[in-house]
C-alpha cells in the first residue's frame, strides 16, 4: 500500500508542488502521467492501490525509491 503522506513529505522536500508532479510526469520519457487531482487523492490515501507503472513513475520523479514510497508493516 502506498504512503501517502510520505508521498507529500518527499515532494514538499523537493519544494515541488502537484501540478510541477503533473507537469513532469507527461514528459515522453514516463510511459504514464500523473494527473494533479490523481496525486492529491493519493497523497490524502482516498487511492492507495495505484498501478505498480504509476508508482515507478512517481518514485523517478520524486528521485526516491519505490520502497520509499510503501507503508512499512
Amino acid at each position: 500500500m502506498l504512503n501517502g503522506k510520505k508521498i507529500r513529505e518527499i515532494r514538499l522536500s523537493l519544494g515541488y508542488t502537484t501540478l510541477d508532479i503533473q507537469n513532469l510526469t507527461k514528459d515522453p520519457i514516463f510511459e504514464t502521467s500523473i494527473s494533479k487531482s490523481y496525486l492529491e487523492e493519493l497523497e490524502r490515501g482516498d487511492k492507495s492501490n495505484p498501478s505498480f507503472q504509476k508508482v515507478v513513475v512517481l518514485a523517478k520523479v520524486l528521485r526516491c525509491r519505490v520502497d520509499d514510497l510503501i507503508l512499512s508493516a
